[in-house]
């Protein structure tokens, strides 16, 4: 029986001699030698033979198998970008690349591997290698480009990774085993999903995905939320921090960062820094609205600053004939900000009031000097179906006095 290393070179062989047949075949199509005789047919192909078997020898002499196999270090053949759907490449002689924040040049030689990236495994007496893993899993390799002084391999999205491994790479071949320290890096987490997708402070948030594990944070935007109960790998859960109305969702693991596409905040929004379109048709009376104040800001430019010039006046804000509806929507509560500005003092107040239903009104107690966050159940507000009136009158506040209001809108 013949041996392995005997039937990987007979292997080899013949790929090259089926490379040089087909080579000498379109040679013969090319100069149209339809009326050359056997003889010259078959002294040509015994010469493309000869060159083959030449080559395969001085590659073989070349390159050598015998000996342990020796592992002396691993290069980035290609790698996933955080720019969707872009790899850059690499010669396995190039020194440097960009890494993942596009502004720190690093060597293309590598201690620790990604997933769904390739590389070059580098060093010594690799020709007749019969299996590559990493963590105990193997992993394909392209016995084509396999010399006796590089493997090139991709590690597969269902390699094993994280601190529980065992952290090696293994190459065996007919002669040995080499064995070398290579951890596989934790991916950065997936956000498929969040819901609700509005909500008020304190309220819980789920977050469902992949590659949780390890999970170290969660911020709406830079405001860092308390996690709540135990994250898994695929779903975590946490409490909306004070002072979110619209931010995208971020989750920090030992694999990195990422952040929603979608964005958590209004279901149904009034005003941020303008009006949304229909809103606005009649802004109050026995008050003065200027609905692109730039002083007291919360969040974004403006604010709607309204200045009451009598104790029950009020800022009232139409949708111009049009409605929204709650249940098709899925609104179950009004969220908005209020500074109180000059003249109000501790104890002052204004009442809500949707839809001109003064039957069902909600007291407001204000702060002065302060923006503080409102969030009002719509069953409170007499549970309408359809909202076409919001409306701030002020509880017999001294006069004038001045109310500042952001980020308003439906949950």
């Amino acid at each position: 029986m013949r041996s392995s290393y005997s039937l990987f070179r007979l292997q080899k062989l013949h790929q090259i001699l089926n490379y040089y047949n087909h080579q000498y075949l379109m040679f013969l199509n090319k100069m149209n030698m339809k009326n050359i005789n056997k003889q010259s047919k078959f002294a040509l192909l015994l010469l493309f033979m000869a060159v083959a078997m030449g080559y395969s020898s001085c590659k073989k002499t070349d390159e050598g198998a015998g000996g342990a196999p020796v592992i002396t270090k691993v290069r980035l053949i290609s790698k996933s970008d955080t720019l969707s759907n872009v790899v850059h490449r690499i010669t396995l002689d190039s020194n440097s690349i960009y890494d993942e924040t596009r502004q720190v040049k690093f060597d293309s030689t590598v201690v620790a591997g990604r997933l769904n990236n390739q590389y070059a495994i580098v060093g010594e007496n690799l020709l007749t290698t019969l299996s590559v893993s990493f963590n105990g899993v193997q992993v394909n390799y392209n016995p084509a480009l396999l010399t006796d002084k590089s493997i090139i391999i991709s590690i597969p999205a269902t390699t094993p990774y994280g601190a529980s491994q065992s952290n090696k790479l293994v190459v065996t071949t007919k002669f040995g085993t080499a064995s070398f320290n290579f951890p596989i890096l934790q991916p950065p987490p997936i956000i498929t999903s969040f819901s609700p997708v509005a909500a008020g402070s304190g309220e819980i948030v789920t977050l469902v995905g992949t590659i949780f594990e390890g999970v170290t944070k969660v911020t709406f935007d830079s405001i860092p939320a308390q996690i709540v109960g135990t994250p898994t790998s695929t779903q975590i859960q946490v409490r909306v921090p004070a002072g979110v109305v619209q931010s995208r969702i971020l989750v920090t693991t030992p694999g990195g960062t990422t952040r929603s596409t979608g964005s958590f905040g209004f279901k149904a929004l009034l005003y941020d820094d303008v009006f949304a379109t229909g809103w606005g048709s009649y802004l109050g009376y026995n008050s003065t609205i200027n609905l692109v104040n730039t002083v007291n800001v919360k969040r974004g430019t403006n604010a709607i600053t309204t200045t009451f010039t009598d104790g029950y006046g009020a800022l009232q804000i139409g949708y111009n004939g049009s409605t929204i509806d709650v249940v098709r929507s899925g609104l179950t509560a009004i969220k908005f900000s209020i500074y109180g500005g000059a003249g109000i003092v501790a104890g002052s107040r204004v009442q809500l009031v949707i839809n001109g239903n003064y039957g069902n009104p909600v007291a407001i107690t204000l702060t002065p000097g302060v923006y503080t966050d409102y969030t009002i159940q719509l069953k409170d507000l007499g549970n309408p179906t359809v909202i076409t009136e919001f409306v701030l009158q002020s509880l017999g506040n001294a006069v004038p006095s001045t109310i500042y209001v952001d980020d308003l809108g439906f949950i």
